[in-house]
């Protein structure tokens, strides 16, 4: 029982793991000088799908993924060997989607790694947390500074990971570019992901089978460099996300939870501490 305990924290974080990518942009291109280091926290308004059924059907997914509403019906009666029997059979028809918004939260960290080398002008590694994102997501990855960059014009291109449950990762590529106008840093970025397969999907099938999808995403907002001055934030975030593909984020409600197709926007808050 004592080893369990131990191994608790561990199997907490594997069940928490949100398999689809996060909503809240804050890449700008720009890459840390090697020991350097940046945390930023945000703070977004995030689209959420929500589907309703009639009081007399329940929420379910359909033989082909689509999220539908189902109810019970019963072929005419029938007897055989003296006794009358009627079978059950289900009938779908459209689940009414609405659009709401929940807060998400992002927890960000970057370190410089290495500095200009090549052709390149640096390297730079990051992890990013944000929920409620079906519960949670967590990506790590590296962005690599592309020549030309300089303190006035930066961008660079990005690789990750996204941690999944159990079956498969999330794996994405962004650009992101920045121009500065001190203090002021006006930054935009485009991202694609190869999301990993949904929580939904492995309580549907009850079977751990690969069923990716898609995402694509656009980004642009400012920074405010405030000054180093000791407790409050280094710089101040404006920000708004959209979504190419998925006009929300799905709702955490069982096998039901599925991303609604479309384009969705997010807007976000940041502030962050350089060191």
């Amino acid at each position: 029982m004592s080893s369990l305990r131990k191994f608790f924290p561990i199997l907490f974080l594997l069940a928490l793991q949100g398999c689809l990518s996060t909503w809240i942009r804050m890449e700008d291109g720009t890459v840390l000088a090697p020991g350097r280091s940046d945390f930023a926290m945000a703070l977004a308004s995030v689209p959420r799908a929500d589907y309703v059924c009639p009081e007399n059907a329940n929420l379910s997914d359909r033989p082909d993924g689509s999220v539908a509403c189902r109810t019970w019906t019963y072929a005419p009666a029938t007897s055989s060997n003296g006794y009358t029997y009627s079978t059950p059979t289900y009938v779908y028809s459209p689940a009414q989607l609405n659009i709401d918004r929940e807060p998400h939260l992002a927890l960000a960290w970057r370190l410089g790694a290495l500095g200009p080398f090549g052709p390149f002008t640096g390297l730079e590694l990051g992890v990013q947390a944000e929920l409620a994102t079906n519960p949670v997501s967590q990506e790590y990855k590296l962005a690599l500074g592309l020549p030309g960059s300089d303190s006035i014009v930066s961008h660079s291109l990005i690789g990750g990971w996204g941690t999944g449950l159990w079956v498969d990762n999330t794996w994405f590529l962004q650009y992101a570019a920045s121009r500065r106008f001190e203090p002021w840093l006006f930054y935009g970025s485009l991202r694609t992901s190869l999301q990993a397969t949904q929580i939904a999907d492995l309580l549907s099938n009850l079977r751990l089978s690969h069923n990716r999808t898609w995402d694509c995403q656009a980004a642009a907002g400012v920074k405010l460099k405030l000054g180093e001055i000791p407790v409050i934030p280094d710089w101040v975030l404006l920000g708004s996300t959209i979504d190419l593909t998925n006009a929300a984020f799905p709702s955490f409600d069982g096998s039901e939870a599925k991303q609604a197709s479309g384009v969705g926007v997010a807007f976000a808050f940041g502030m962050g501490w350089t060191w």
